[in-house]
């Protein structure tokens, strides 16, 4: 019998890395704070455009994908869609000085597993890195606080009379691949099972159940069925 738990998250590797950046203060920085963390120079790549980005994607394995949203020939996010299209087991984070809503919940809703700032110390970009390869999905503190801002203003007043059977809003919706995902996570299926039903690898399970935890706002199983049962997506 298998000792891990079928609710744990696993981790993202922070080896290789690559690093989407077109700043040469910042890309010391990053290369700087990675080394910290025990993934020095020769364990990053090193991309100052989202073309180029592409090419490295394409042709070597990455553990994780460190994206700026300003980049010289468009927007980070569109490659963080990109790589959900064509390379979605590797995992994106952002890294940027934009902190404005609709860039934040672009980069959230095209994949990325977290949203860091620039000015924050290395230190604390540092532990953001950490948490990711525990599993995590680091929000930026601030960000957080807007978030939550956010939703509270677009989310509607609750009725007077709250009526039992009226499912809650969900702020950001399910792809049809995650919401069977979840009907199969309902039914206790494993990861392994899941990919099987579904003629997909392990690892596509698991980027779509990070991306299932995150939009839920959840850490395990049984949150997401509970949340996708008050949110009316399982019957």
């Amino acid at each position: 019998m298998s000792n891990s738990s079928p609710e744990a998250v696993e981790g993202v590797s922070l080896s290789p890395s690559l690093v989407v950046e077109d700043d040469p203060a910042m890309r010391e920085r990053l290369g700087h704070v990675l080394a910290t963390l025990g993934h020095g120079a020769p364990q990053i790549a090193w991309a100052d455009s989202i073309a180029a980005a592409k090419e490295l994607l394409d042709a070597q394995s990455f553990g994780i994908a460190l994206v700026d949203i300003g980049l010289p020939d468009g927007s980070g996010v569109e490659l963080i869609g990109w790589m959900q299209a064509q390379h979605p087991k590797v995992p994106a984070v952002v890294i940027s000085a934009f902190r404005t809503e609709d860039v934040i919940f672009a980069a959230l809703r095209a994949g990325a597993i977290g949203y860091l700032l620039k000015d924050r110390d290395d230190l604390e970009l540092g532990i953001a890195l950490r948490s990711i390869e525990q599993g995590g999905s680091p929000i930026d503190p601030a960000i957080a606080r807007h978030i939550l801002g956010w939703l509270a203003a677009e989310l509607p007043s609750p009725p007077a009379v709250p009526a039992a059977d009226a499912p809650a809003t969900l702020p950001v919706a399910l792809t049809p691949r995650e919401r069977r995902i979840l009907e199969l996570v309902a039914q206790g299926l494993s990861n392994r099972d899941m990919a099987e039903s579904l003629s997909i690898s392990r690892l596509t399970v698991e980027c779509h159940t990070k991306n299932i935890y995150r939009k839920l706002a959840v850490s395990s199983r049984t949150e997401a069925v509970y949340q996708a049962r008050r949110h009316g997506l399982l019957d």
